[in-house]
């Protein structure tokens, strides 16, 4: 999955239960284990708040982020 802002608006418009799970696969396939993880309604409210003010710069160090993750270092 490609992330750049017009993904971000499309998962920010998604449902709780799914958004929580794309949030989950984009992680596992990183390597990271979210699965025992639960959100509350109200993290669902401060992560999409948080998402939808994500800028093209802070999008950008998430992807570099993630394939470091990916790679293993």
């Amino acid at each position: 999955m490609k992330i750049d802002k017009k993904t971000i608006d499309m998962l920010c418009r998604m449902p709780d239960d799914k958004l929580w799970g794309t949030i989950k696969m984009i992680a596992s396939s990183a390597g990271i284990d979210l699965s025992s993880k639960r959100m509350s309604p109200r993290d669902m409210q401060k992560l999409r708040y948080t998402l939808g003010t994500l800028t093209d710069g802070d999008i950008s160090r998430a992807t570099e982020i993630i394939k470091t993750y990916k790679n293993g270092r």
